[in-house]
């Protein structure tokens, strides 16, 4: 928390560079360094609250050191090199021009899983991730097969180190920054940073920062993304004959690029805390693996599987006789699973399992439904290993197998659900010989198993599911990320039991015919 000396010098410093901050609106000390508040008015929505000067940010462009910063546009390096930029002018203390504004920012390295540390009567809160989407996040990139931890110190010790001794040649070796020092400005760019432009890019946007993450929030921040990227100009300038292909107008307003603005999107009330939004469309596992926190409901949540990880448990749910080679191959069992999944599939909308997901290939939703495409890999495997020359398929005649077999399990899930509600509904019945629907009980199965074999990893090992409430229940309310941890693997766990026992009724349909 921020003490009032740090916040009125902050806002004294904001003064100074014409900031502008609507009085009806109040930025005080909070749990997380600073926040604000709204005054005694209802604020209407469209309301401009505060202008932040676009030189008062701190990127790596605005970096006094940004030549020796390699350059990263987007992505996680984007975010090493400005807690670089942020780290050298964290140690100048005093010299550096945005002194007043990082006094405000909090002092400890914000609870984020990545530096949760073992406490002294309750062990390690990661050993609860487990499994979860926040594990995969933490410690399983699969473009690198590296740790975020082992990402951060190569870069330490690769290009940061090399910084370092540059910038603090003259320096005592005690006035060095350490890689704990490294860790704590990562930790802020995590947690606080924002996307502003095309030419500052990722940046620390004092006062921005100071609205905290709500999903239903009242405010978000506007800038002009596309201006050059070289001069940040936004009219255009010289650069744009050297092939800029980004068409902007040759005449604006004066200080129409001047400034990013902060604007309500929803009336505020009177006296309550004003909440921007990190993103709408983050899960837990994203908020806590970025910032530290979860929600008690999100409906982002969701558990992604990859091609790899679903290739793997193939090989270990199906027959021992079965291989790749018996469905034309790896990668051309993927190359027309990449089409399909890409197609319209109108008709799997009808059903109460699967939902259509354009963003993520193979997922469980937060309504415990599968994605269209987790729900085609296994029909695509199930309808290929039943020809007699998968390779030589026509992707069409593939196709109007699928479409059957989407129609044959809407004809269960309504069987089903008329068994389990006891009421009297007209539907579809099987026929006498069930066999048709073999395909569909195997699919069921494997479904329910892909779920069964997921929660059974996800949290700390050898703890049941039932234990999981009655645990988080005795946990002391300062034992913060042992409780967030325990929470998100509850989450997960009881999505997939929740779609295993959707899957396993289907096949009780089938399995009672």
């Amino acid at each position: 928390m921020a003490d009032s000396s740090a916040v009125t010098r902050l806002l004294s410093w904001c003064s100074e560079r014409d900031f502008w901050i609507d009085p009806r609106i109040q930025v005080i000390s909070g749990p997380c360094g600073v926040a604000v508040i709204s005054q005694d008015t209802t604020i209407p929505a469209e309301s401009i609250l505060a202008r932040i000067p676009r030189e008062s940010v701190l990127s790596v462009k605005s970096s006094p050191i940004s030549e020796l910063i390699p350059p990263h546009p987007y992505g996680r390096g984007a975010q090493l090199s400005l807690a670089l930029a942020l780290s050298v002018e964290l140690m100048r203390g005093a010299a550096s021009p945005w002194f007043p504004y990082l006094k405000s920012l909090p002092r400890e390295i914000p609870g984020i899983p990545l530096f949760w540390t073992s406490g002294a009567h309750c062990g390690d809160p990661t050993e609860w991730l487990n499994g979860t989407e926040a594990w995969k996040m933490l410690f399983e990139s699969e473009e690198n097969h590296a740790s975020l931890f082992s990402e951060i110190d190569e870069y330490f010790h690769q290009v940061v180190q090399q910084v370092y001794s540059q910038v603090f040649e003259s320096s005592s070796p005690a006035m060095v920054p350490s890689l704990h020092h490294f860790y704590y400005a990562y930790s802020l760019v995590s947690s606080r940073a924002f996307l502003v432009d095309s030419y500052h890019g990722l940046s620390m946007v004092p006062i921005a920062d100071a609205f905290n993450h709500a999903q239903e929030n009242h405010v978000h921040l506007e800038s002009d993304f596309d201006v050059c990227p070289e001069c940040g100009s936004l009219p255009r300038c010289l650069h744009d004959d050297t092939g800029d292909s980004v068409s902007r107008a040759t005449a604006v307003p004066d200080d129409a690029d001047d400034f990013y603005e902060m604007v309500s999107n929803l009336p505020i009330p009177p006296n309550t805390e004003v909440y921007n939004t990190y993103g709408g469309t983050l899960s837990n596992a994203e908020l806590l693996v970025q910032y530290g926190f979860i929600l008690d409901v999100n409906e982002n949540d969701r558990l992604i599987w990859t091609f790899a990880e679903l290739a793997q448990f193939s090989e270990n749910y199906l027959p021992p006789s079965w291989t790749w080679d018996s469905v034309g191959g790896l990668s051309q069992f993927r190359a027309l699973l990449d089409a399909l999944i890409s197609g319209p599939w109108e008709s799997i909308s009808a059903s109460e399992l699967v939902h259509r997901d354009r963003m993520h290939a193979f997922c469980l939703n937060g309504d415990a439904t599968v994605s269209h495409g987790l729900w085609l890999y296994f029909a695509l495997l199930l309808c290929l290993r039943n020809t007699t020359s998968p390779a030589n398929r026509d992707p069409n005649a593939v196709i109007v197998l699928l479409e059957d077999m989407i129609q044959r399990q809407l004809t269960l899930e309504l069987l089903h659900t008329n068994s389990a509600s006891g009421l009297d509904i007209s539907v579809p019945q099987l026929p006498d010989d069930p066999s048709p629907y073999s395909d569909m009980l195997e699919l069921a199965c494997l479904l329910a198993s892909l779920c069964r074999a997921r929660s059974a990893s996800t949290g700390k090992p050898g703890v049941e599911m039932t234990e999981l409430g009655d645990i988080l229940d005795r946990l002391p309310n300062d034992m913060n990320s042992t409780r967030m941890a325990i929470s998100l693997a509850m989450t997960e766990r009881s999505l997939l039991d929740s779609c295993m026992s959707s899957w396993e009724g289907l096949a009780e349909c089938l399995e009672l015919a």
